[in-house]
């Protein structure tokens, strides 16, 4: 399957820096997330129980999971304390909007 890049959102509809925002594209569930004036796009399912990672609080470029204390890196998906890792996508912001490569 070959890799392309989807609009998954505006710019306006990520409400803070900190605050995730859930999106569907190409079928997949993602979560946004806006730090240091940047964008990041990661799988919107804990790899440790599957809770939805829009839903968690994000701090210092880590979302933590809300359910179990998770730390999620938002640059590579790594978990803090586990080898588990959370799927991320690439990520831009083109004028106004989002796009992620799916």
């Amino acid at each position: 399957m070959d890799e392309r890049w989807v609009r998954v959102a505006a710019i306006s509809d990520l409400a803070s820096e900190g605050l995730g925002f859930a999106v569907r594209a190409d079928g997949l569930d993602l979560a946004l997330f806006r730090w240091d004036d940047q964008v990041y796009a990661i799988e919107d399912l804990c790899p440790h129980l599957g809770f939805p990672m829009s839903e968690g609080i994000m701090q210092n470029g880590e979302v933590i999971c809300s359910w179990h204390g998770w730390h999620i890196r938002l640059e590579d998906g790594t978990c803090r304390r586990e080898r588990e890792r959370a799927n991320v996508y690439a990520c831009e912001i083109r004028g106004d909007e989002v796009w992620v490569k799916v």
